[in-house]
């Protein structure tokens, strides 16, 4: 059986839960009353559950479907996080255990970093080792230039475009965000250039002024990569822009997090500014990106000429 692991941050699974959440990111210094009170107030106004869990599922369970039918193998997806149940070890832990021979990781974030993608994958392997089971990895990464992934982006970009008043679609500028990391960018070079090579493709399709910028920076006095995306809404309305459309590029699923650094106090600053705001939505489970992200995998494991003599190895035990 091949097992796709699909890897991300983590998110909390009930509200109460928020102590033992930021707990296990705050490498087990428990936060202060007043850092859990800020952030049960903030998924609060969210209004529904944390978002990043349930779409997770959903888009396991798509993946799972269509990998299933168009490799025609038996196939099972698994979830594995970094901050929170099930961890990325007690998944692959599971695969183990159900028999699968074969794993593919699959990171649901758009650029490699050395603490996102990276670590994943570095979490994979050790628990392997640890277990002293000798079983093939393939590690999906790097599909951001896909030209699938692009029109996914593309789209979302162009439906914003055309929803934007008269008065102002002419004086648009497009944002495209990720997540700041700690450090210089030369330190981050992989990061950076990939998130910057996203952007100047969908930019070259959608032929509009663009920018990048960094959200989610932690606080001082640690360096963050920038241009901070506060800073950069200042800059545009300062050159007389009207409006602003702001697409994350690092998230494809939906979290609480872009979902307040990118869209809400994004909005308050452009809003404040006299800016006409728009936020792209996350591509989540919607059909356009399970497919481009599937046959993504499909690709890599087709490239992969150790997949093809397990496949073949299946194909005939099958027949």
């Amino acid at each position: 059986m091949i097992g796709v692991l699909i890897m991300n941050y983590g998110s909390p699974k009930s509200i109460d839960g928020l102590t033992s959440y930021f707990t296990h990111i705050m490498h087990g210094h428990e936060p202060s009353e007043e850092m859990i009170h800020e952030a049960k107030l903030r998924y609060i106004e969210l209004g529904v559950a944390d978002p990043l869990g349930s779409v997770t599922k959903r888009q396991a369970s798509a993946i799972q479907s269509v990998l299933s039918k168009n490799t025609n193998e038996q196939l099972k997806v698994y979830i594995g996080c970094k901050h929170s149940e099930p961890f990325v070890e007690d998944a692959v832990e599971q695969m183990v255990a159900d028999g699968v021979k074969y794993i593919i990781t699959l990171p649901l974030t758009t650029f490699y970093s050395k603490t996102g993608v990276g670590l994943y994958e570095k979490k994979v392997d050790k628990k392997l080792a640890d277990l002293q089971i000798n079983i093939p990895v393939l590690n999906v990464k790097n599909w951001h230039l896909d030209s699938n992934i692009i029109d996914c982006f593309t789209n979302r970009v162009h439906t914003a475009h055309t929803w934007l008043s008269k008065d102002v679609k002419n004086d648009c500028i497009v944002i495209f965000t990720a997540h700041s990391q700690p450090g210089k960018p030369e330190t981050h070079l992989t990061y950076t250039t990939q998130f910057e090579e996203l952007a100047t493709s969908i930019a070259r399709n959608v032929s509009l002024d663009w920018r990048i910028a960094y959200r989610s920076a932690g606080p001082q006095p640690q360096l963050w990569i920038g241009p901070d995306v506060q800073d950069v809404i200042k800059e545009v309305a300062n050159e007389g822009k009207q409006s602003i459309i702001m697409c994350d590029l690092l998230s494809v699923t939906e979290n609480a997090e872009v979902y307040f650094d990118a869209g809400v106090f994004s909005q308050k600053t452009a809003n404040e500014l006299g800016i006409e705001f728009l936020r792209t939505p996350f591509l989540n489970d919607s059909y356009d990106f399970i497919s481009a992200i599937c046959d993504v995998v499909e690709s890599k494991m087709h490239s992969n000429s150790t997949f093809n003599n397990l496949l073949k190895n299946f194909t005939s035990i099958n027949n």
